[in-house]
């Protein structure tokens, strides 16, 4: 459904772009350990592996269910630096209080189907799925998500940055919150 975006990210659609093995490894090694930290709430953390120039998007979906490109501007979100550390800073303030930590949903990432083609020097872009499990508290069943996430990755000198994220939601309409965003 999303490749729609995939020039966005993948500017020549040319796919089989080859990075050594190590690359591929340490991008999704880098991966693996966001969700951690994320999945943890350790957002600190978190916020050091993005770029100053950073822009996290993420269209609305309900167009493409018709065949439609997403106009520009009819998104969840589009949000720099700032705006992320805004949103983290109400989600912190929401679940900090130990009696509200019970009341705030469990989420885990599972990263799969990693493509990585070099772009810039020392950058990235970086196509992965990401299946997304929210518990809330009190409920017994998870709600499940899946996205298709396009990354714009640069090479600091001990790992990467997140410089771009755009997140793809294969479920329309869904209620978005900031734990899909991420």
């Amino acid at each position: 459904m999303a490749t729609n975006s995939t020039s966005a990210v993948f500017p020549n659609a040319d796919l089989s772009l080859a990075v050594t093995a190590g690359v591929y490894h340490d991008i999704q090694h880098f991966l693996f350990r966001e969700a951690l930290l994320l999945d943890h709430r350790r957002f600190d953390e978190w916020t050091a592996l993005l770029a100053n120039d950073v822009v996290f998007r993420m269209p609305a979906g309900f167009a493409r269910e018709i065949g439609i490109e997403t106009p520009a501007g009819l998104e969840y979100f589009h949000d720099d630096r700032r705006a992320i550390g805004a949103r983290l800073k109400r989600l912190h303030d929401r679940c900090e209080p130990p009696a509200a930590q019970q009341q705030c949903a469990q989420t885990r990432r599972f990263i799969s189907n990693v493509i990585v083609c070099p772009c810039d020097r020392d950058e990235y872009n970086v196509l992965s799925y990401v299946l997304l499990t929210v518990v809330k508290a009190g409920e017994a069943q998870s709600m499940v998500f899946s996205a298709e996430r396009y990354d714009r990755l640069r090479k600091s000198s001990r790992s990467f940055k997140i410089v771009r994220r755009e997140i793809v939601m294969d479920q329309r309409n869904a209620n978005v919150d900031i734990d899909m965003y991420l």
